[in-house]
């Protein structure tokens, strides 16, 4: 499942860098339009999810595993193979749409994973599924970007993402079949909304990772701006654009494991409040910085404690949720990651055009201190 969820996602990430290259060769040609364009087709994807993402989480406490992962696989892989053919901005936008919607493999593997893994280990395996997500995203565009260079085409990164998702369905093909195991009476079979209601840790889980996305995707509207205001028209604006944009991935990739094993000794709910703290504060001291080295090194360091939040907070939730609901209340936290991921950009930009640049991770910071003061009452009350 970790080799998996690092093809899904590279899969997944290597089509966003090359959609505002190929909206010309669709007919987009203004600079406004191709902006407006490029934001509707990236985020209409997570929208989708985070709408079905529930949905989802019904069907995998139902069906075989295996089949809602390998439902997803195929739609990617058919609707990423199709954008490789489109001729208008509408059929990006339709097929980017139906990935979302038939995305349901997230929160397939989380419910498989936590199904057939010991309870003491649960920090540790969703450590690792979340490292494997984020080498995917960092490698993913890397990819993208070196194909179409490769092939002289803003097109061939689609068809090598369309293959890549057939691969995953051919892995998945081989494992046994992941029935769920009925541990309750059949009649106990609430509805999402009730599973919500009947657990607290989930009702946490959902508010930390609804905040914490929001905080940490919020920025990405915003990075290139801040990094020019510190250094200025300089001619390697991108790279080092890049390399703060990307650096947050790359402490998370290194720490998200070792994260989720702490947990596992120390216990979710105390780990989450620590990890949760350190990140509003140094999302905060983003707001402040005065030179590059500083602005990157806080980010470098702000990944490190964001990187645990997601295996945390799932495992949290694997923990307290009988695992014959396991799959809705991760259908319930994916949709609260995906929705975060929708909202965070959307609320940056929006921040950004009427309070300034700064004022963007003052408020992802407020957030996450949000989400802290959540975690600490649900621990106390716990107690």
């Amino acid at each position: 499942m970790v080799s998996v969820q690092f093809i899904i996602a590279a899969a997944f990430s290597i089509v966003p860098p090359v959609i505002p290259l190929l909206l010309p060769e669709v007919g987009v040609v203004e600079l406004d339009a191709i902006s407006i364009w490029s934001g509707l087709v990236l985020g209409v994807t997570p929208l989708a999810a985070g709408i079905m993402a529930p949905v989802w989480g019904h069907v995998v406490d139902r069906v075989d595993r295996r089949s809602v992962i390998l439902v997803a696989c195929a739609a990617a892989a058919i609707c990423t193979l199709l954008m490789s053919i489109a001729t208008a901005a509408w059929q990006l936008l339709a097929l980017r749409f139906l990935m979302g919607f038939f995305g349901g493999h997230i929160v397939a593997v989380l419910a498989l994973v936590t199904g057939v893994c010991p309870p003491s280990r649960f920090g540790w395996a969703l450590g690792w599924l979340s490292t494997a997500q984020l080498a995917g995203m960092l490698f993913g565009p890397l990819i993208g970007g070196s194909i179409a260079d490769a092939f002289h085409s803003y097109r061939a990164p689609f068809v090598a993402g369309g293959c890549a998702s057939l691969l995953v369905a051919l892995v998945v093909l081989r494992l046994p079949k992941q029935i769920p195991i009925r541990t309750g009476e059949a009649k106990d079979s609430p509805r999402t909304r009730e599973v919500l209601a009947r657990y607290p840790d989930l009702r946490t889980a959902v508010l930390v990772l609804l905040f914490a996305q929001i905080a940490i995707t919020s920025a990405q509207p915003i990075v290139s701006l801040y990094v020019h205001s510190l250094v200025g028209p300089v001619g390697n604006l991108a790279t080092l654009a890049g390399i703060a944009f990307s650096v947050i991935g790359v402490s998370g990739l290194i720490t998200a494991a070792h994260i989720g094993r702490a947990g596992d000794r120390i216990g979710q709910r105390r780990l989450l409040t620590i990890v949760l703290g350190g990140a509003a504060l140094f999302t905060l001291v983003q707001g402040f910085a005065t030179t590059y080295l500083s602005f990157v090194t806080e980010r470098f360091v702000a990944g490190i404690f964001l990187a645990g939040v997601i295996p945390l907070a799932n495992s949290l939730v694997a923990h307290s949720v009988a695992p014959e609901h396991r799959g809705r209340a991760f259908g319930l936290t994916g949709s609260a990651t995906f929705l975060g991921a929708f909202v965070g950009p959307l609320s940056g930009g929006m921040i950004n055009a009427h309070f300034g640049l700064a004022r963007v991770f003052e408020v992802g910071g407020a957030a996450l201190i949000v989400a802290a003061g959540i975690v600490y009452a649900t621990r106390a009350r716990a107690q």
